[in-house]
């Protein structure tokens, strides 16, 4: 870990008390499980086998400490859009496949961009987090590897473009078929993959020949989305949003001047573009041609934006934009239900809960208001603890603290259920509160969510080691 990030923990641990950094520390072994058991357990995914050369370093190379690893990994090249995770036996045709989870037949075989972007982005963050055996960093750099090359070698369009694509193979060992979705391609993907390249290329060697090829690549990348960034204006609220936060997380990982700077302006037009929405109420209207109210999760979003905004741009304009959002929000937080609702059902998926927490704890960094902590704890153990099938552990030790799970959520052992996050949950807002959680999962949301989850600490870290009178510069 690097000597930035040990002062950015530092400042979160000086920023909140150790009480309040219980939920968080739960929230990441929630992600880390998730992580773990999606990505390289499940088997939901297109197999990888590994070669015998690579079998024979693992082996020469692995300890006792990665015998639990070792014994249930299932790598994959790529990861399906949705199953049951449940725990079923595995096909005939995977060898020792230790505990294999998700139904092979309840597997939703679209592969998406985004849901490729979010697990390669998750295990990096792997890497730099979390202490890991040699045998593990080799495991986990392989898959990434897999991910990546299976994001530009399989879901590229004739054009050069990134889109979904479906998998049409009906036994493992056939040769791969996949059907490339054929609609035009999404914007907000191509943003996605960018982030994805700037953060894979700061996994290698520096100056290494892929190294090199990969900040290659994403410069081109983003010449298309610099060029073309007037389509971003012109999509809905919702997704123009996205589009600023995943800009904000890509910038954390570029050094190059004159690219950070590119993705400053972006960043600041589309944080304007959004401003332009915002009625006087605090609502904002779903896009530019349809002026009714977006829905309340995209004014979360929206929110989140114009934080990351003022962070990157020092703007104050943003962060007063912001804050109007928020204060509509605030006034919908229901004390009694623990959640965020202007109806009498509300419905969170996992990818829902996971964008208020964020939005949240980003206005916490700025505003230091201890309230808003409060708000996310009672959020917390009223989506995300019902979203979270089963556990692993009932106490664990999560970057020094102690936390406990609920006896509410069952171990996973007992009940044959993989430890993940759940897709949606809905809640009536009744006389009689009734909560419903889905039996599926959606690996794209809950991948995103842990990615979130696990890079709390670092939300606020602009990491462009610019001086805030630069910035002003930069954008005068």
């Amino acid at each position: 870990m690097s000597n930035h990030h040990i002062i950015i923990i530092e400042l979160y641990l000086s920023v909140i008390e150790v009480d309040k950094l219980l939920a968080f520390a739960k929230l990441k072994y929630y992600a880390l499980n998730n992580i773990l058991w999606t990505l390289f357990y499940s088997g939901c995914g297109i197999p990888y086998f590994f070669s015998e050369k690579e079998r024979e370093h693992i082996n020469k190379i692995s300890s006792d400490e990665d015998k639990e690893l070792l014994e249930n990994l299932m790598p994959l090249h790529c990861i399906y859009k949705e199953a049951k995770a449940g725990f079923s036996e595995a096909p005939s045709s995977i060898v020792n496949p230790g505990k294999y989870i998700w139904d092979f037949n309840s597997f939703k075989k679209e592969i998406t961009v985004s849901s490729q972007v979010f697990a390669i982005t998750s295990m990096i963050s792997l890497l730099n987090q979390q202490p890991t055996t040699e045998a593990k960093d080799f495991i986990i750099r392989r898959q990434i590897k897999n991910f990546i090359e299976f994001l530009t070698g399989y879901l590229r369009n004739k054009d050069g473009l990134f889109v979904d694509a479906e998998d049409k193979t009906k036994f493992i060992g056939d040769n791969l078929k996949l059907k490339q979705n054929s609609k035009e391609f999404d914007f907000l993907d191509q943003v996605l993959v960018f982030e994805a390249f700037m953060a894979y290329k700061e996994t290698l060697k520096e100056n290494s020949e892929k190294e090199k090829m990969y900040k290659l690549d994403g410069e081109k990348i983003f010449k298309f989305l610099y060029e073309n960034f007037n389509l971003a204006l012109e999509l809905t609220t919702r997704n123009l949003s996205l589009i600023i936060s995943s800009l904000y997380r890509a910038s954390k990982y570029i050094k190059d001047e004159e690219i950070l700077t590119s993705i400053c302006e972006l960043i600041a037009l589309g944080c304007a573009e959004i401003e332009s929405r915002i009625k006087i109420t605090g609502e904002i209207e779903k896009s530019p041609n349809n002026f009714l109210p977006a829905s309340l999760i995209t004014h979360f979003r929206a929110a989140s934006a114009l934080l990351e905004g003022y962070l990157i741009t020092k703007i104050e304009k943003f962060k007063i934009s912001a804050e109007r959002i928020l204060n509509m929000l605030l006034e919908t937080f229901n004390e009694t239900l623990g959640i965020f609702a202007i109806e009498d059902e509300v419905k969170y998926s996992i990818r829902d809960a996971a964008e208020v927490i964020k939005c949240l704890y980003t206005y916490f960094l700025i505003k230091k208001d201890d309230k808003l902590l409060d708000i996310i704890d009672l959020f917390i153990s009223n989506t995300i603890d019902k979203l979270v099938q089963s556990t692993v552990e009932r106490k664990v030790n999560i970057d020094g603290l102690d936390i406990e799970i609920n006896e509410n959520i069952p171990i996973f052992s007992e009940v044959n259920l993989a430890p993940v996050f759940l897709k949606s949950i809905k809640i009536s807002n009744n006389l009689i509160p009734l909560s419903e959680v889905s039996k599926k999962v959606d690996n794209q949301f809950s991948i995103y969510a842990s990615s979130i989850f696990i890079n709390l600490h670092y939300l606020g870290d602009t990491n462009n080691g610019r001086e805030e009178d630069d910035q002003h510069q930069l954008l005068g």
